[in-house]
């Protein structure tokens, strides 16, 4: 589900525990500036039993899209909620004239890269060096969206 500002503020502690451990702290800190900013970024959610699962977190330029964050809680991977939350956010930048959707992945995250390819992600590039703790390429993946 897309969140508004006032829902966000609502679910910023669930998203920030499942987001801050694997991305060194800065779900926090993409959830207070989104709050903060009243910026232009998404952040979808998806639930199980109630709790917040897992979240996504979009920024959208005209016809364009980044996916900056996506995460799952760790003892609910692979139990399709990942697959129902790209399948949400995909639809919704469909129904909102998104044609492009880019992210970038650590190079050895190979089951998210498989994850993003399953979703027909291609690879573009890399950009040398770009993640910290440790310093890792990051590859650079992409997908075009018949708009509806």
């Amino acid at each position: 589900m897309l969140l508004d500002l006032l829902s966000l503020s609502k679910f910023r502690a669930a998203i920030s525990a499942i987001g801050d451990p694997l991305f060194h702290g800065e779900t926090s800190l993409f959830i207070e500036d989104i709050i903060k900013n009243k910026s232009e970024h998404k952040v979808f959610t998806i639930l199980h039993e109630e709790k917040t699962a897992g979240f996504l977190i979009l920024s959208t330029v005209l016809d364009e899209a980044e996916i900056l964050e996506v995460a799952v809680s760790e003892n609910l991977k692979r139990c399709g909620l990942g697959s129902e939350l790209m399948d949400e956010v995909l639809d919704w930048c469909r129904k909102n004239g998104i044609s492009h959707v880019f992210l970038e992945v650590r190079e050895s995250n190979f089951p998210a890269r498989e994850y993003y390819k399953k979703y027909d992600f291609a690879e573009n590039g890399v950009r040398k060096n770009y993640y910290r703790d440790p310093v890792e390429n990051a590859v650079l993946m992409s997908k075009k969206l018949q708009i509806s």
